[in-house]
């Protein structure tokens, strides 16, 4: 028997079938089928929180001036933006405070974004991409500023599939900022992202 045939008898030998848990699954869907729309978001703003994300509620007349000020106050100097219906006058509100948009999203301090959706267990942004809103936006500069209407914050990942008419050709899950760990597991955030993500609800 060669050394090959050993190793894989031996897995053979070791191997076993275990059930799948489903008792967190159930208890999961279960407690997210009796929230409000209220609860949605307020779990939502609980679990983004849990790992690491700014959440600021803002009503759609402020939502522009709060976007501006937020980003001055954080100092970003350039911002690449979506084209979103929603934030065509952040860009104007922008350049009044002396920040530069771009559309090159590797030289920009802040990439600003709409959210499809949102998953409240989770703390989850759920992003689409197409012409004029490029997935580099949310994953290549150190800060991700999203905007994300409360009516788009579903309860669990199960509750997201059924929104879509048809699956686009691509996802962006986002839940939180980008964070690895070395061989000790010492985390560390922002290698292979943004380093910051701030979260805009509106209604």
């Amino acid at each position: 028997m060669s050394a090959r045939e050993e190793i894989l008898r031996a897995l053979r030998a070791a191997s076993y079938e275990a059930p799948l848990p489903n008792v967190i699954a159930s208890n999961v869907l279960a407690s997210a089928a009796k929230r409000s729309a209220g609860d949605r978001v307020e779990r939502f703003i609980e679990r983004a929180q849990a790992v690491g994300v700014e959440v600021i509620h803002a009503e759609r007349p402020a939502l522009v001036g709060l976007i501006a000020h937020h980003a001055t106050s954080v100092g970003v100097r350039s911002a690449v933006i979506w084209e979103d219906e929603l934030l065509v006058p952040v860009a104007a509100a922008l350049q009044a405070a002396a920040i530069s948009v771009t559309d090159r999203p590797e030289q920009a301090d802040a990439g600003i974004t709409t959210a499809d959706f949102a998953i409240a267990e989770t703390g989850t942004l759920v992003l689409t991409t197409s012409r004029g809103r490029p997935r580099a936006a949310s994953l290549v500069p150190p800060r991700h500023i999203a905007v994300v209407s409360q009516d788009r914050i579903v309860g669990t990942l199960f509750d997201l599939f059924p929104r879509f008419g048809s699956l686009p050709s691509a996802l962006t899950f986002i839940t939180g900022p980008s964070r690895t760990a070395d061989i000790e597991l010492t985390p560390v955030r922002g290698v292979h992202g943004p380093v910051a993500v701030t979260v805009f609800i509106t209604e």
